[in-house]
């Protein structure tokens, strides 16, 4: 069965309105005696948020309509962005502002001397992207106000551009906080593609250019105060070769304590044409985790079999092409992330989407994806005069200013425009990644994989077919992970599987639980070794799961290296596939 989050509803606002911790507060807590609120702010609460400052909320976020005396001056404000106060909405007719800030910030802003009245805003409405939302990413922020803050993501990419979205949403200094270029015959760490200014968004941004008095939603990254570290390794066409990834690793590798960098993005591969034991890209990424640092890597975009729809074939059509994991994401060590796809809007029936990279890696048999997470039409950062930003005229991936502004006219977002691929899944992980190590920064990048594999929602096909070389462990549930517990006492390798008569299966390797995720991670009554603890009973107890021939074909797809393209260079993926989605 599939598992979700619970019905919530998500606010407009950067902070999501106490539809958790803060509500059941309040539903809690008796209704004061009349005066019980004016007796610490006299006439300045109405009912509900005076429950709020008697309960003395400390955990959540809430959201309120501040009456003010004039105009709010450049003081003021300052007043107000130093509780962590953000102005939603201007109301000027009625002598107010909408503010959304952490609730236990709440008697501060009752004590300040221009604020006459506070109501609770009651009027919430979902608005924040589908990676924001399928991921947990918003309940994470509202029930334990994490916002990555303080935690470096070295993003590994086109180079990321200096936007409003990339400052400090409070403080408003930038958080690309180092710079680095990698790519041959420039030292520009300039973007100058438009890939990595938008991996950077789903990872880190702050939703500044789409918070205002006209705009209807808010576009947030997953960690959206989270610092960023520009390694540019790709060139304007998103292509670069492995010894300039290489190199950046090896610079993020050096500078890790300079900037605090506990996460590296890789929203980049090539096929695979060796075993991971010997590719130079899986030895540098290994390097990275061995020093403490979470790597997370897109799966890549390559599972479908035919570029045409057939009725009657898997994959909604297009086939599935098994063992089409890119390098580095074959790598054990690494967290590798596949792409889901949103039906409805309901996360429960969300989709694997149909280019998303299956495994088990070519070669190495290596069980793959990790794990799933929402990749397809995602709506993050755009970056002027770049190679994407002229082919948008062509692609159609432009954002309407009036999907989310209350405006009339047709014309398209300057700040925002969207993409779909592995290449997107990957940074709402590292975002995950960077939450979790905020709120324990001892955690090493064993425990957050296992973590994120071990609470993952363990998922399935729309007639509850299991496939863990399809949805790895399961999809991305931010609050599980943090809520989790689990320490691995042994590296978080994916598992391998065991090749034989055309069939695969979990290795006999995975007997001995304690040697693959420690004696925490598994239950020692499954019969292989906790694996349905990560990948889900229907994905062990079944044949069709992993062994089928038809699910897993083996000759060319898996085992053959004629099959395999030169691992000279690394690119990400600009095909119609990924720019335009499904």
């Amino acid at each position: 069965m599939k598992r979700t989050f619970g019905k919530r509803t998500l606010g407009k606002s950067k902070i999501v309105v106490l539809a958790g911790a803060a509500a059941a507060v309040l539903s809690a807590t008796p209704l004061l005696a009349a005066g019980s609120t004016s007796q610490a702010h006299p006439g300045k609460a109405d009912a509900q948020v005076g429950r709020m400052l008697a309960a003395k909320t400390s955990r959540g976020a809430c959201s309120v309509i501040a009456q003010v005396d004039g105009s709010l001056t450049l003081g003021q404000q300052a007043k107000l962005a130093a509780l962590g106060a953000d102005i939603t909405r201007n109301l000027g007719f009625i002598h107010s502002v909408a503010l959304t800030l952490p609730a236990h910030n709440l008697p501060k802003l009752a004590a300040l001397p221009f604020i006459s009245h506070l109501s609770y805003d009651g009027a919430v409405k979902k608005c924040d992207a589908f990676t924001v939302a399928s991921s947990g990413a918003g309940t994470a922020y509202q029930q334990y106000g994490l916002t990555g803050q303080g935690v470096g993501v070295a993003v590994l990419d086109s180079g990321t551009r200096d936007v409003p979205d990339l400052t400090d949403a409070v403080t408003g200094t930038p958080r690309v906080v180092a710079k680095q270029c990698f790519v041959p015959g420039t030292y520009d760490p300039t973007d100058w593609c438009g890939h990595g200014t938008h991996v950077a968004g789903i990872i880190a941004g702050g939703g500044q250019a789409s918070t205002g008095t006209q705009d209807t939603r808010t576009f947030y990254g997953i960690a959206r105060r989270a610092n960023v570290i520009n390694v540019r390794v790709l060139d304007t066409a998103g292509a670069g070769c492995v010894s300039s990834v290489a190199a950046g690793l090896q610079w993020a590798i050096a500078n890790k304590n300079t900037y605090n960098i506990r996460v590296i993005n890789l929203s980049l591969g090539h096929p695979v044409s060796e075993s991971y034991l010997t590719d130079p890209l899986c030895e540098a990424v290994e390097q990275a985790w061995k020093a403490g640092i979470v790597v997370v890597c897109a799966a890549g975009n390559n599972g479908r079999t035919s570029v045409y729809q057939s009725n009657g074939a898997a994959n909604e059509g297009w086939g599935t092409a098994y063992g089409s994991i890119q390098s580095p994401a074959n790598d054990p060590y690494v967290i590798t992330v596949g792409a889901t796809k949103s039906m409805d809007g309901n996360r429960q029936d969300d989709r694997i989407a149909t280019y998303s990279s299956r495994g088990p890696s070519r070669l190495d048999f290596v069980l793959k994806p990790d794990i799933i997470a929402p990749g397809n039409k995602i709506v993050s950062l755009y970056a002027f005069n770049t190679t994407l930003y002229t082919w948008n005229a062509t692609t159609g991936n432009g954002l309407p200013m009036a999907s989310y502004q209350k405006i009339n006219i047709n014309l398209m977002s300057p700040d925002y425009f969207v993409l779909s691929g592995t290449s997107m899944a990957c940074p709402v992980v590292a975002g995950a990644a960077a939450l979790m190590l905020q709120a324990n920064p001892k955690l090493t990048p064993d425990t957050v994989k296992a973590r994120l594999m071990a609470s993952a929602d363990k998922w399935t096909d729309p007639s509850g077919n299991a496939d863990p070389c399809t949805y790895g462990a399961g999809y991305l549930n931010i609050p599980a992970a943090l809520a989790s517990t689990l320490t691995p006492t042994q590296p978080a390798l994916s598992p391998q599987l065991a090749y034989a008569n055309g069939t695969f299966s979990f290795s006999a390797g995975l007997s001995s639980s304690a040697g693959v995720w420690g004696s925490k991670a598994v239950s020692v009554s499954q019969a292989i070794s906790g694996a349905a603890t990560l990948y889900g009973s229907k994905a062990i107890s079944s044949s069709k799961a992993i062994s089928s021939s038809k699910a897993v074909s083996t000759s060319s797809a898996v085992t053959n290296t004629s099959a395999c393209q030169s691992s000279g260079t690394a690119n990400v993926d600009l095909s119609c596939v990924a720019l335009k989605g499904e």
